[in-house]
């Protein structure tokens, strides 16, 4: 089941890429993701989880066991016998025993205790597919995080090297001033001080770049250092509907699955507890070989085969109340698995209500933000004819350029937080498809 989910989901992905050149290396998002998918420890590790869960999971409760023994007993001893005033010695004699057998045990009632096993390993399975699953999304979320943070540094270099450019022209600007004697030396000190300020921006903003291109890397297992193969915009799918999350939530989260089948788990627990209450019968059945040569006994040889057939039945009359104290414990655990499915189901309706109404801020945020981003452009362009035609000054100027750069801040900010709010929702209410779909 889930070896056929995560094979959807890759060729889902693959069917999302578009196809890249071999002349360059940009990798867009579904490509990381299917990286990801292929490569991350973490998720291969949970698949070898669910494979051993697999394997785990058969028909044994209800099948026969079949034992077969052999014994071979070889002896040397010395003997005397008399009989009758007469004597007779053997000594050094050796005698050999060969006792051998096939058994099998069918046990065709317990309790309906076999049942609750072979479902209990059946939901055990299901379990380990959600677990598996849950950590495939959470990759997904987190690989996605981390790529768009990638995107939204880069613009952010971009706009502090625009910053750096504006503060190299106006330190080339007052310089030529200073030259002529129309500017004081005071104004070139600070030009060169936000211009050195600027130049550690830029180099701290690349510091930055690279170190979230380190932490993807090592999510989806590549070379640590391997940077520049991201080229993108972060574009925002339709809006959400918090009803609809919702709605979708209360069948596919993981969260809220994986606590189902806990409590689904339990009470086959329940069930294997009551089942020892009942008595328990098998089928019985044999063959035997059994062959004896003691040339100092009275009977030198013998030897006997056979087959045997029949039932059994074992009960358990008193345990000292064992059976009932074990059957009022898995009650009380399943009724504790119920009120975690409770606490769990608050958890997730309360994180998608959380999520939305950051979705919805950001949402609104993102326009005017942009709007701000380009009235701070004009005005610095405007600044920038005034400073050069001696009208505004070097600490107005830089006002000018602080508020282009705050803007750009906001309007990266907004688009982030909006565009994984997005993704995160989608992941929380279960909706994986609709989340790759939104990726490109």
């Amino acid at each position: 089941m889930l070896r056929g989910y995560i094979a959807g989901l890759s060729l889902f992905v693959l069917s999302l890429m578009p196809i890249i050149g071999q002349e360059t290396e940009i990798i867009p998002l579904s490509g990381i993701i299917e990286l990801a998918i292929e490569q991350n420890p973490s998720l291969n590790i949970m698949r070898n989880r669910v494979t051993q869960a697999e394997n785990s999971h058969t028909a044994r409760p209800f099948l026969p066991s079949l034992n077969a023994n052999v014994r071979v007993n070889n002896s040397t001893t010395d003997s005397k016998r008399t009989f009758q005033d007469r004597e007779q010695e053997f000594p050094s004699a050796k005698s050999e025993n060969v006792n051998a057998g096939v058994n099998l045990t069918w046990t065709v009632f317990d309790g309906l205790g076999m049942f609750a096993d072979y479902k209990r390993s059946s939901l055990n399975l299901s379990l380990r597919e959600v677990e598996t699953r849950t950590t495939l999304e959470n990759l997904l979320v987190l690989v996605s995080d981390y790529y768009y943070s990638i995107i939204v540094q880069q613009h952010r270099v971009d706009a502090a090297q625009q910053l750096m450019e504006l503060s190299k022209e106006r330190y080339r600007i007052i310089t030529e001033k200073v030259d002529i004697g129309s500017a004081a030396g005071i104004d070139l000190l600070q030009a060169q001080l936000d211009l050195n300020a600027d130049s550690s921006n830029l180099v701290r903003q690349k510091e930055t770049l690279n170190s979230l291109y380190l932490s993807l890397n090592r999510y989806v297992n590549q070379p640590l250092l391997k940077t520049g193969y991201i080229k993108d915009s972060i574009l925002l799918g339709p809006p959400l509907t918090e009803q609809e999350l919702i709605m979708h939530a209360e069948d596919n989260n993981t969260d809220l699955i994986a606590a189902r089948l806990g409590m689904e788990i339990t009470k086959q627990d329940l069930n294997l507890a009551k089942s020892r209450w009942f008595p328990t019968i098998n089928l019985v059945s044999g063959y035997s070989y059994s062959r004896s040569e003691s040339p100092a006994s009275v009977m030198t040889f013998s030897q006997s085969t056979g087959f045997n057939y029949g039932a059994e039945m074992t009960m358990n009359i008193f345990d000292g109340f064992q059976i009932t104290r074990n059957v009022k414990n898995a009650k009380i655990e399943l009724e504790s698995k119920r009120l975690s499915y409770e606490d769990v189901h608050l958890s997730v309706i309360g994180e998608i209500h959380t999520l939305y109404s950051t979705y919805l801020t950001n949402l609104m945020m993102v326009d005017f933000e942009r709007q701000n981003v380009d009235v701070a452009r004009s005005n610095l362009d405007i600044a920038l004819e005034r400073y050069e035609l001696g009208v505004l000054s070097g600490i107005e100027f830089r006002e000018f350029q602080q508020a282009y750069i705050n803007a750009v801040n906001r309007w990266l900010d907004a688009t982030y937080q909006s565009k994984v709010r997005e993704l995160s929702l989608l992941i929380i209410s279960g909706q994986s498809e609709v989340f790759l779909s939104r990726i490109n």
